[in-house]
């Protein structure tokens, strides 16, 4: 994909951007890097602290389970959300424990907007319940730095 192409596949997203400000400027989120999340489209933000909350809106494959090179206003997205916590254990890296919930899947684009603020307000007392404890005691464990 050149840069032109992944840029094209891309723009639909600004549609959403003012809906993330909004939630970013009311819940203390900042977007995380575009170029830290791959060439496929998306946006993630993230609530810093010791524990990280995040929203991750990503376009989903296609029937077949590949990546579509082409947007169309009724392509399929995801919106998940979840948390993670960084423990220094003694090892090189660490070890994290997350968790995630999916908020809605196989949403035609063309209705992403309508739904999606309502949707963040809605996991976020969740997520916001999560403590470090919970992460240990109910997520998944992850050894970092392991290839």
């Amino acid at each position: 994909m050149s840069e032109a192409e992944f840029v094209a596949l891309n723009q639909h997203l600004e549609e959403m951007r003012p809906i993330f400000d909004i939630f970013c400027a009311r819940n203390q989120f900042v977007y995380v890097e575009r170029i830290s999340l791959g060439r496929y489209p998306r946006i993630r933000i993230e609530r810093l602290g010791t524990m990280k909350i995040w929203f991750d809106l990503w376009m989903e494959l296609d029937e077949a389970g590949n990546r579509i090179d082409r947007f169309k206003r009724d392509a399929l997205y995801e919106l998940s959300a979840g948390a993670y916590v960084d423990v220094q254990d003694g090892s090189v890296y660490g070890t994290r424990f997350q968790k995630a919930v999916q908020c809605f899947a196989n949403k035609p684009f063309k209705e992403v907007g309508a739904v999606l603020q309502d949707e963040m307000q809605k996991h976020l007392p969740i997520l916001e319940n999560w403590d470090v404890e919970f992460l240990k005691d109910k997520g998944e464990k992850v050894q970092l730095g392991v290839r």
